[in-house]
């Protein structure tokens, strides 16, 4: 079932004024406010209309330089009156909300999305590196809750237990994605901060005092702090497995169509796309774990080069070049340079052989360009591969690859229902492609079919027990001219 557009979800809930006052410039004036009331407020939600006018006028106080528009009070004297229009723009905006209970008791009530939008702004000014440290104790927790076996058994868990373990373990995956998307953030401010560094001793105390400090919390050594890579990928494939139960997700249907009132087919698909977005989730974790150790590795190679090009470029050599330079053109101002071809050097250059260009000679030489190269295959007039040849081949070979699509075809003819088994005693191959198939069944355990499901599947035969003594193996003849040694097949899903 298709959502509404975010836009109209968004609109239907908000004013279309709600974000006003962040595109003014006086944005920071109305932020400040807004989280100096909303704090003072706490989680009653409201304040005496007296005491937000008083916080209003400190934070107009706090920011002199801003300028204020014509309905903010530009032109007022009276700090009480600006005061009083500010908060007149915050209610428009539905920041605040107004409340007269009588004539002598006025109160300031906090929005309901006021709180959200707070916790946005104060998420983008988060500088903590230390949040590595809080995403993986929250990875390690979702870890713990899914290696428990009963976590996603439908005979053990009722639709509405199901339904809260799903929501939950999706909402601190959010988090924990967020939060990780976090530190990519501050990583990417440190990078803007060393391209305006002004001189090498700031480049080298960006790199090692500030974000040298949270440089051990690289993301692979906090994820892999109690083996937690693993386990993701370990809980990834029971979170794939259960995703593809068909009781799971009626379980999972029947407690979001008690908990929302949804209808079976609506709350069925909801139930599908919460199992696929936990899966999506767990694996993303890795890609953004990857995108920060890129960053951390791309701002170490930029302060590199950044101190390279402070210290070389623009360091004290650089510099003593360029004042020896200016003496010797005071020194011999107004003669050519062709004069200098018998007088002596200042000093004698430490190499084997130097030549000063000059004139003509010193001008940039023009590029040949090289000439095409013929990157054409053959001999003119030789003879061609034969196209029906290479078509020929590329088919015999994909006849003869190992793929576990026909490896699932085998399975499925042969083993009609789950835990049935058949061994390949019994098994009669016909032809060379009959006993690939075999072969490809013993090279995988899984496959996806044609119409979506994934066939499971184990191979287990004698050599697990008398691997030692491979004469012991029995073997079984497969199309006449082949032997193999025995094993059994068991359809697992």
């Amino acid at each position: 079932m298709d959502l509404d557009p975010l836009s109209r979800r968004l609109l239907g809930s908000v004013s279309r004024d709600f974000f006003r006052p962040l595109s003014r410039p006086s944005a920071a004036i109305y932020i400040d406010c807004a989280d100096r009331i909303a704090d003072a407020a706490g989680d009653a939600g409201r304040i005496p209309h007296a005491d937000a006018i008083a916080l209003v006028r400190e934070t107009l106080a706090s920011h002199p330089d801003i300028p204020l528009g014509e309905d903010e009070g530009a032109s007022l004297r009276d700090a009480r009156q600006k005061a009083g229009q500010l908060f007149n723009r915050l209610c428009d905006s539905g920041w605040l909300e107004d409340q007269q209970l009588g004539l002598h008791e006025r109160w300031s009530l906090v929005s309901p999305g006021l709180r959200p939008l707070l916790r946005l702004l104060r998420e983008l000014a988060e500088d903590e590196i230390a949040e590595l440290t809080t995403f993986a104790d929250t990875v390690r927790g979702v870890c713990e809750t899914l290696e428990r076996p009963e976590v996603l058994d439908p005979y053990f868990r009722e639709p509405d237990e199901l339904r809260a373990v799903v929501t939950d373990l999706n909402s601190r995956l959010e988090n924990a994605v967020i939060q990780l998307h976090g530190v990519e953030k501050l990583i990417s401010v440190f990078d803007q901060r060393q391209r305006a560094s002004e001189s090498p001793a700031e480049t080298l105390r960006l790199l090692y005092a500030e974000f040298g400090s949270g440089q051990h919390m690289v993301c692979y050594d906090a994820l892999r702090r109690n083996g937690l890579l693993p386990r993701l990928q370990a809980i990834r494939t029971k979170v794939g497995d259960a995703r593809d139960q068909p009781l799971v997700k009626e379980r999972l249907a029947e407690g979001l169509a008690a908990h929302y009132g949804w209808q079976p087919d609506e709350a069925y698909s909801r139930g599908e796309r919460a199992l696929r977005d936990l899966e999506r989730r767990l694996a993303s974790i890795r890609l953004v774990a990857d995108a920060i150790d890129a960053r951390m590795a791309s701002f170490n190679r930029l302060s590199q080069q950044r101190y390279n090009y402070q210290t070389e470029l623009r360091g004290r050599r650089p510099e003593i070049v360029k004042a020896y330079c200016d003496a010797i053109n005071a020194a011999h101002a107004g003669t050519k340079l062709s004069g200098f071809r018998d007088v002596p050097p200042d000093f004698t250059p430490m190499v084997p052989e130097m030549r000063c260009f000059y004139g003509v000679e010193s001008l940039a030489r023009t590029r040949r360009v090289r000439a095409a190269a013929d990157l054409s295959f053959g001999v003119d007039g030789g003879p061609r591969e034969d196209e029906d040849d290479t078509l020929e081949a590329l088919k015999e070979r994909q006849r003869l690859a190992l793929t576990p699509q026909r490896a699932a075809r085998l399975v499925a003819r042969l083993l009609d229902g789950v835990a049935a088994s058949i061994g390949t005693e019994t098994i009669e191959s016909a032809s060379i492609d009959d006993v690939l198939d075999l072969l490809a069944t013993a090279a995988y355990d899984h496959a996806t079919m044609a119409d979506g499901r994934v066939l499971r599947w184990a191979a287990d035969g004698p050599r697990r027990v008398d691997g030692l003594h491979p004469e012991n193996i029995p073997m079984d003849e497969q199309a006449g001219d082949w032997t193999i040694e025995r094993f059994t097949l068991t359809r697992q899903a």
